[in-house]
């Protein structure tokens, strides 16, 4: 007999956005329509419609923030400045994402500028290294805090990135933190830190979704036992266990792969998800498509690299992906990709795309505020009106995590990741 995850279990689970004790939003209209699959679900966190005069807005919204000058036009005359502040690594090994970081912000407050700026005044921005420890972190924040800005953007690496949080916030300066995963940021509660990234949480329901649209019966769940890959994994695990569906979970160390594949295929999994490194990964497919297994295959953004294409090769074909939105992924982001490579002479990476967002979010906090106050711009961040990023809306919850988070479905196509699907409707 076919099993199926129960009706009011999968509305329950689609509801959710970052985990049990975070607010939830109200369910919203059924996504599907890109991705083959026999169940339509409901997006956690979607947004209902809204009445065309609200809508017009947004899309105006949109259009005025994400657009350039006119061509052939003059900047508008700006009195004083309003300076926002860019922590970054721009040294070691992240140092060239730390680049694309700064340039993403920088082209944020040229094209504010170029539209009249923020309450009348010229958006600066001032940039410090944030490294990637946490005393480079708070050392970068600091030197921030003593430039007198508004508000910061940035942080790439976590330890970093929470102990800037925690320097901002004796001043009560906003930061959005762009790049570091949120977990972390959110158990820390600093006040005035907003993270623009998603929690593992938030990943290990875009899975289950995308597991429930694919009309999956048996799952598999793998680790390479790391701990980060055994949280994400474990997440999973207990959300198909709730919801009644078939799962199984196996770590490896990477030795045993195709003795891996073969029980995985002898088990009949239909459905198996990957939640280790990347490079592994590949291997793994490789073997699970050499041992005969036919069904979907799914890895965690951690895969998100060459390493498991490579590694993969043609066994890659057609597997998913849970990963972060990104610029090369989002059709919204083309004219923003073609501005930032008119102006930078190379292709935007994720790290500049959040951090264009993210000053974005600011000013527009800094205009609904009226005032450059610390306490008034935090105030307005978590109630931004029709602030729409590429991924859709932009909520922050009670706890500062994203109400509707910025995951998204790629897929394998021709050597290359692709959108399969949005997961969202707004």
């Amino acid at each position: 007999m076919t099993r199926s995850v129960g009706t009011r279990a999968t509305s329950n689970r689609l509801n959710e956005s970052t985990g049990p004790s975070a607010a939830t939003a109200a369910p919203g209209p059924a996504f599907g329509g890109d991705g083959s699959g026999g169940r339509t679900v409901r997006r956690r966190g979607a947004v209902r419609s809204v009445a065309l005069g609200a809508a017009a807005l947004v899309v105006s919204g949109l259009l005025g923030a994400c657009s350039g000058s006119d061509e052939g036009g003059s900047a508008p005359k700006l009195r004083g400045e309003i300076t926002f502040g860019v922590l970054a690594p721009l040294s070691g090994d992240l140092a060239e994402r730390g680049q694309d970081l700064v340039d993403g912000a920088q082209l944020a407050a040229a094209e504010l500028n170029d539209q009249g700026g923020v309450l009348g005044r010229q958006v600066k921005v001032v940039v410090e290294d944030g490294g990637c420890t946490p005393a480079t972190g708070e050392q970068g924040a600091t030197g921030l805090a003593a430039k007198k800005v508004v508000g910061v953007v940035g942080g790439l690496c976590e330890d970093a990135a929470v102990a800037a949080a925690k320097a901002v916030a004796a001043t009560g300066t906003p930061f959005l933190v762009s790049s570091a995963r949120a977990d972390r940021l959110i158990e820390a509660g600093v006040p005035s830190a907003f993270p623009m990234e998603a929690t593992v949480y938030q990943e290990a329901l875009a899975a289950v979704h995308w597991m429930a649209y694919r009309s999956a019966q048996q799952v598999a769940v793998l680790d390479d036992g790391s701990p980060a890959a055994q949280r994400l994994s474990g997440l999973v695990t207990d959300r198909l266990k709730a919801d009644g569906l078939p799962v199984s979970r196996h770590s490896t160390d990477g030795s045993d792969l195709a003795k891996l594949a073969g029980t995985v295929t002898a088990a009949k999994a239909d459905f198996v998800y990957w939640t280790g490194a990347a490079e592994p990964g590949g291997r793994l497919v490789g073997a699970l498509r050499q041992a005969g297994y036919a069904g979907n295959f799914m890895a965690s953004s951690e895969s998100d690299s060459p390493k498991f294409l490579q590694a993969a090769g043609g066994a890659a074909e057609d597997a998913f992906l849970t990963t972060a939105a990104g610029p090369k992924l989002l059709p919204t982001a083309a004219d923003w990709t073609a501005r930032f490579k008119g102006r930078y002479r190379r292709d935007p990476g994720r790290d500049a795309m959040q951090a264009y967002d993210a000053l974005r979010a600011l000013a527009q906090a800094v205009r609904q505020a009226g005032d450059t106050a610390p306490s008034k711009v935090v105030d307005n961040l978590p109630r931004l009106e029709d602030f729409t990023t590429f991924t859709g809306v932009l909520r922050f919850a009670a706890d500062h995590s994203l109400t509707y988070d910025n995951y998204v479905i790629a897929q394998v196509r021709g050597g290359t990741f692709t959108l399969a699907s949005k997961l969202r409707t707004d």
